[in-house]
């Protein structure tokens, strides 16, 4: 019953989104729009691993496009939060500092914002590419990901939403 419910939100949320004909309403982007849609709202840290092709580039697009606030095409989604992204493209050269100033950056739009309608999200693309960097930029994410920023008393604009894409699941001594 629980997992048939979920399955009508899934789609429920599909359906709250204008999309070509042409793309296929599919398992792997039903679930990457679901875990994205919900993680975003909540705040809660959120990886989406899955092999290339698996819609998880295209579910990012379709929630960006979705959850505009009171702009958003749909009912639905008028009801959600607002959302900016912040990318970064990550690379075995990226360096801890990089992914930090991302946080930061991203943090600073949150500034002066009703937190309840806006949120402020850093994707890391390709987050598998920097487990190659000498760096280890990836250590930076521990604290990032536990209290949405770096500082020790962090203003609460300071805590944004994350992502993070990835082609194959992450080694987490790293």
């Amino acid at each position: 019953v629980v997992l048939e419910e979920i399955s009508l939100i899934q789609d429920l949320f599909l359906s709250g989104v204008p999309m070509r004909q042409t793309i296929a309403k599919n398992m792997a982007l039903k679930e990457n729009v679901f875990m994205m849609v919900i993680c975003i709202e909540l705040k809660i840290p959120l990886f989406l691993i899955g092999k290339p092709g698996s819609s998880k580039s295209l579910a990012k697009t379709i929630v960006a496009d979705a959850m505009q606030g009171q702009a958003a095409y749909s009912d639905l989604y008028k009801e959600l939060k607002q959302i900016h992204l912040v990318s970064f493209q990550c690379s075995p050269h990226s360096t801890p500092e990089g992914i930090i100033s991302t946080f930061k950056h991203c943090a600073r739009f949150q500034e002066g914002k009703n937190l309840r309608e806006y949120v402020s999200v850093v994707v890391l693309d390709e987050i598998g590419l920097a487990e190659d960097s000498p760096k280890m930029p990836l250590k930076t994410l521990h604290p990032l990901l536990e209290d949405g920023c770096i500082d020790d008393n962090p203003l609460p604009h300071k805590k944004v939403g994350f992502i993070g894409i990835s082609n194959w699941a992450l080694d987490p001594a790293k």
